[in-house]
């Protein structure tokens, strides 16, 4: 479906940009319209919906960027793509000038060009760019107009020979013998980082890799609010609170009470801000240089033992950003890996919010070094959990596209995108905390927030865990960041627990569910037997593990 349409009137275009994954078709996209939202990624399967635009030298041409194309699998990425292109539109086929004469014939053999308007562009320019006489060949062999470009250094001159060729657009009429007499590159294929060719050690230093992502911007977090916490307290919470207290009861207890509007609120972005932050600069800037596919590809053979392959960690990574952007990404996965992805993002993936929480959590108790072993243990408890209750065959699957370039950072397409997870946070994150802040302040004051001591009475008895964190416990069914009411009380919980308990709590609150908004973004994409199905194994997965690290802690210590 596309994010919008227009209605096309007489003398417009519609132009459809077609082409395999990793190509630079939303690099071209939005260079074309200024479409900020489809910012480019150096990933596969980073396109995950149609989107449309104008273009922005000539409103009178229409460009849809459909996702990259796998003929490999039948991932529902590449069925938008074929459905779409069965209409009547130009076809604009964007390849790679080092791969154009495999991917042209690779996409001849698979799509039906046979009677469409078609035009060429070769991105890659900068990587190889064919001699004058090569470039007036492959346009009399096709006898379509072709343009090279580099997606990621565009000028007007550029963008108006783009323009040209879709202008200029021929019925297709070349066969497959007729590509093969296309030159051949001259260009070595891209080939995986050498440390990570390694038999054993280059596996373990992607894994150490990917650790790192998160574990060096939790610890720049950690070090940076540590600092301003004392000063804000002393300069800007003090103060506030000094004047609040001057209120009346209620407004005060629901402002600057245990879950206060203002003490719990403004702790929770103190902490989680910097994580959101810091991990939105690390992830942006591994998809930029490219490396992050690079990692996960060294990783395929151990992923395929629990029943994944490379490409599907890279929606896995994602959701440590945002869960609900990785499990729309799985739709680049193929059919038979991606509920086993989907259920790996739903247990391991620690969205950024929920990383904030726990950092701030542990911080609270005096603790923050717990955070290391809480993420491995998440991603090798979701591992174990997806291994068990998807033993699908990853093995029969084959590596679908090639690996993307180690290239420069585009620090344009890389302000957006940091840009876009700062806007989420500050749009959408903090005002859900903080109506959760306000229910729990009015519960608590009219008496009914022992109903959740009720509802998790069970799971706390089992684990020996007080009472008083239940709302920490339920609220993280709403949001994840909803487990910092476990900080209500200026921590005054954390302090009568020990490190054990509130290890396994924080434990329980991150892996007994998927927030709603995952959950419910499951079942639009897979259907709602299916995110019932996910959420169960996840809780029963979740209860047996933690009683497994309870009785590990409780024989350790």
């Amino acid at each position: 479906m596309l994010d919008y349409s227009e209605v096309s009137s007489p003398g417009e275009t519609e132009v459809l940009l077609i082409g395999c994954e990793s190509v630079g078709k939303s690099g071209l996209f939005r260079e074309l319209t200024g479409e900020k939202s489809a910012v480019a990624r150096n990933v596969k399967g980073s396109t995950i919906a149609a989107l449309e635009a104008s273009c922005k030298l000539n409103p009178d041409i229409h460009v849809t960027d459909l996702p990259g194309l796998q003929f490999e699998t039948d991932s529902q990425n590449t069925q938008l793509t074929l459905d779409h292109f069965q209409n009547e539109k130009t076809i604009l086929l964007v390849v790679k000038a080092t791969n154009l004469k495999e991917e042209l014939i690779e996409l001849q053999t698979e799509l039906n060009l046979k009677g469409k308007r078609v035009a060429v562009v070769a991105t890659h320019r900068d990587k190889y760019l064919p001699s004058q006489v090569e470039q007036n060949r492959i346009r009399e062999l096709l006898q379509l107009p072709v343009a090279w470009i580099n997606t990621r250094k565009m000028d007007k001159a550029a963008l108006e020979e783009v323009i040209t060729c879709i202008e200029q657009a021929e019925t297709w009429g070349a066969s497959k013998s007729i590509l093969n007499f296309l030159p051949a590159t001259p260009y070595a294929v891209n080939q995986l980082i050498p440390v990570f060719r390694l038999p054993i050690a280059g596996p373990l230093l992607a894994c150490l890799f990917i650790f790192a992502m998160f574990a060096l911007p939790v610890f720049g977090a950690f070090l940076f609010v540590s600092w301003l916490e004392p000063i804000a307290d002393q300069y800007l919470l003090d103060p506030i609170v000094a004047w609040v207290n001057q209120a009346p009861a209620f407004l005060a207890d629901i402002l600057i009470g245990d879950y206060g509007i203002i003490t719990l609120g403004s702790y929770s972005f103190l902490w989680a801000f910097p994580v959101v932050l810091l991990i939105s600069i690390m992830t942006s800037l591994t998809e930029e240089t490219g490396i992050q596919e690079h990692v996960t590809n060294a990783l395929d053979p151990w992923l395929r033992k629990i029943g994944l392959t490379g490409r599907d960690l890279l929606p896995v990574i994602t959701g440590f950003g945002c869960n609900v952007v990785a499990v729309f990404q799985t739709r680049g996965c193929s059919s038979c890996t991606r509920t086993s992805c989907v259920s790996l993002i739903a247990f391991g993936s620690a969205c950024s919010y929920q990383i904030g929480a726990t950092l701030s959590i542990f911080n609270a108790a005096h603790a923050p070094l717990l955070f290391i072993p809480y993420l491995f243990i998440l991603f090798i408890v979701g591992a174990i959990h997806t291994r068990i209750w998807n033993r699908d065959e990853a093995n029969e699957l084959t590596r679908i596209a090639p690996l993307p370039y180690i290239q420069k950072i585009n620090w344009q397409a890389f302000a957006w995108k940091v840009a876009g997870s700062i806007k989420q946070f500050l749009l959408q994150a903090m005002p859900i905390f903080l109506v959760i802040c306000l229910v729990a302040s009015v519960l608590q004051t009219v008496g009914v927030l022992s109903v959740f001591s009720w509802l998790a009475a069970p799971i706390l008895y089992l684990f020996a865990l007080p009472v008083e964190a239940a709302p920490g416990l339920i609220f993280s069914f709403i949001r994840k960041d909803g487990l910092l009411v476990l900080n209500e009380g200026q921590g005054s919980l954390l302090m009568d627990m020990s490190l054990s308990q509130i290890f396994i709590l924080v434990y329980l609150a991150s892996t007994l569910s998927a927030c709603l908004v995952t959950l419910f973004t499951i079942g639009k994409e897979l259907g709602w037997k299916n995110s019932l199905s996910i959420g169960g194994k996840q809780m029963l997965t979740s209860v047996v593990s933690a009683a497994v690290l309870a009785g590990v802690l409780y024989f350790l210590f």
